[in-house]
């Protein structure tokens, strides 16, 4: 830490360097161009050749720029890491397109939901471990997430990537500098648009502007031929031609072409990873550098395509060129050859979007691990169910208080009064089983666990829109839950208060059934509840655990500890009390509960 330190020390006074001698050059150059000047009025134009100064003293200034530039960029890199970015303007609907887009050409119902998504906070928990820094990270880190593995060995990889980017800072800020560069597009799904909807605009007159192209060069010689003023009119008039035909595809061309800059820009970016050599990024130098070799025809074919964008450091040359430009529509030819060169080698720019974002994803994985107090990597088994976690913290809270747990049989029962901490542990657990398959990584002291697909049913709400009941709605969620199980991947089922929206006495057959039909099943069941008389019908079928409470005059008190056993204390009518319900009320409910 104390070197990373100091090399920040370093470039601060670098960027400091780099500032003052810019400034020093700068006054140089006022001096040169006022004495020049002066000079030129004051003794003979030929002083005016002292204004060539300029060139080198100008490149100069660019280049420390350029420095300067470089140096503020790796130094917000190096100030970034290991640091969340809650502030970060995110669009999680564009940024979900990708996944959304795969899961439903995908048969596979191994991804996780959105219920089981909603129900986990999962948005909340993308935004903690989001320290990407361009669109294809933003997409790929949340298709990661939604896409657990099954395969030691995939995760394996992934995981030695990550640690790549924690133990070599060095070449790590080298590829995050050159991901900052690409940076963020204006709208986030733009790109994906153009890659995978197939939206590239097609002209059917397009062999047309290449005819006008040449008919413009030739129309300058006829001229210089017949040597007529008449003649002149001709290119005057493909010029006009030209012009009408440039500014009427220009309006589409605007509209079509957003999204080709960053398209661009991430073929440079491929161009410029494909250079590190570590033998940790292999996998993807290679990938990029092929898909590099075969994409980078539409580095060439877009060579004109925003020149009339890019203003001249010289007006005068600035509109010469757009001049030349349209005359001989070289803007419109390079939109539609651009197209042909996408549409041709769709698949590999594809594939090279992924890449990229794979490895911008990676890298802010490193960082979330970098900003946890503790972690674990986990490890995975490949028989039976198993499942053991050792001091296993919530990762959206702050001071978590830890769980150890390890599970016998295949559904597990936690009891406890409301607010004693049993929902916060079903999404620790949940979280914590997805963080492992997914990003390699836990919030615990140790791990060890089967593979597994993750289902929840935690979050209830009716469906209004739909007019089902708050008990229709959930019935229909642990009917897909159970039609959903696996005889080769078994499912880890978290539910909280099962069949809650029904009358007690069936809904106390009806979950005593249905938890002994998951109790054989492929399958890992945790359930909370607040029914006592359900766990004691169930035990011996289940393992039970608890959290406890206190209620006195002082108020609340929990201590959020899981504990062995049913539990034993209620808190509901003591609550009544402490809110102050009269005391009538009180006395009545209790009367009744004894």
């Amino acid at each position: 830490m104390a070197g990373n330190n100091n090399n920040t020390r370093d470039i601060e006074r670098s960027i400091l360097r780099y500032n003052n001698s810019r400034t020093i050059i700068s006054v140089i150059t006022g001096l040169v161009v006022v004495i020049s000047i002066y000079m030129v009025i004051k003794l003979s134009p030929l002083f005016a050749f002292g204004l060539l100064f300029l060139i080198p003293l100008l490149s100069i200034i660019f280049y420390l720029s350029g420095k300067n530039r470089k140096l503020k960029h790796i130094l917000k890199i190096r100030n970034d890491w290991g640091k969340n970015q809650l502030a970060k303007d995110r669009d999680l609907k564009a940024i979900r397109t990708l996944f959304d887009y795969s899961s439903s050409k995908e048969a596979s119902n191994t991804y996780i939901d959105d219920q089981t998504w909603k129900d986990l906070n999962m948005d909340q928990l993308y935004t903690r471990i989001d320290r990407t820094l361009t669109d294809p990270g933003e997409s790929v880190l949340y298709k990661m997430l939604r896409e657990p593995l099954f395969q030691k060995e995939e995760l394996a990889n992934r995981s030695q990537t990550i640690r790549f980017f924690q133990d070599n800072p060095e070449l790590r800020e080298r590829i995050q500098f050159i991901l900052a560069r690409l940076g963020h597009q204006f709208s986030g799904d733009e790109l994906f648009n153009l890659l995978w909807e197939n939206e590239f605009p097609r002209s059917r007159l397009k062999p047309l502007f290449s005819v006008m192209a040449l008919a413009a060069l030739v129309s300058l010689f006829i001229p210089l031929i017949f040597w007529s003023g008449v003649m002149a009119a001709i290119p005057a008039g493909m010029l006009i031609i030209n012009i009408v035909t440039h500014y009427i595809i220009k309006r589409r061309k605007d509209l079509e072409t957003i999204s080709f800059p960053y398209l661009i820009g991430c073929i440079k970016s491929a161009r410029d990873l494909s250079s590190i050599n570590h033998p940790a990024m292999e996998k993807y130098t290679t990938k990029l550098k092929e898909q590099y070799n075969i994409s980078k025809g539409v580095l060439r074919k877009a060579r004109f395509l925003f020149n009339s964008n890019q203003a001249s450091t010289d007006p005068a040359t600035g509109f010469i060129l757009e001049y030349i430009n349209i005359f001989f529509l070289q803007e419109v030819r390079s939109f539609y050859g651009t197209v042909d060169e996408i549409a041709k080698n769709i698949n590999t720019l594809q594939d090279l979007y992924l890449t990229l974002g794979e490895i911008d994803a990676l890298q802010s994985i490193a960082s979330y691990r970098t900003s946890l107090i503790s972690y674990t990597e986990p490890e995975f088994i490949n028989e039976g169910i198993h499942l053991e976690v050792k001091d296993a913290k919530q990762p959206l809270l702050d001071n978590a208080i830890s769980a150890s747990i390890a599970f016998g049989k295949n559904v597990v029962i936690i009891t406890g009064s409301n607010m004693g901490g049993k929902s916060t542990f079903l999404r620790n657990i949940g979280n914590n089983v997805l963080l492992a398959q997914t990003i390699a990584t836990t919030l615990t002291s140790y791990y060890k666990g089967t593979f597994f697909r993750i289902i929840t049913s935690i979050s209830r709400t009716d469906d209004l829109m739909a007019g089902k009941s708050f008990y229709y709605v959930e019935a229909e969620r642990i009917l897909r839950t159970i039609q959903s199980f696996s005889t080769s991947i078994p499912t880890l089922c978290i539910i909280d208060e099962l069949l809650s929206g029904t009358n007690s006495t069936e809904r106390l057959h009806a979950s005593e059934a249905i938890i002994r039909y998951l109790a054989g099943q492929n399958t890992l069941s945790v359930i909370a509840t607040h029914d006592l008389e359900l766990a004691e019908r169930l035990n011996g079928t289940c393992d039970f655990y608890h959290f406890t409470d206190n209620v006195d005059e002082n108020g609340l008190k929990f201590d959020y500890l899981l504990k062995p056993d049913i539990a034993t204390t209620r808190n509901a009518i003591a609550l009544l009390k402490y809110l102050g319900y009269p005391k009538e009320i009180t006395d009545k409910a209790s009367e009744k509960d004894t």
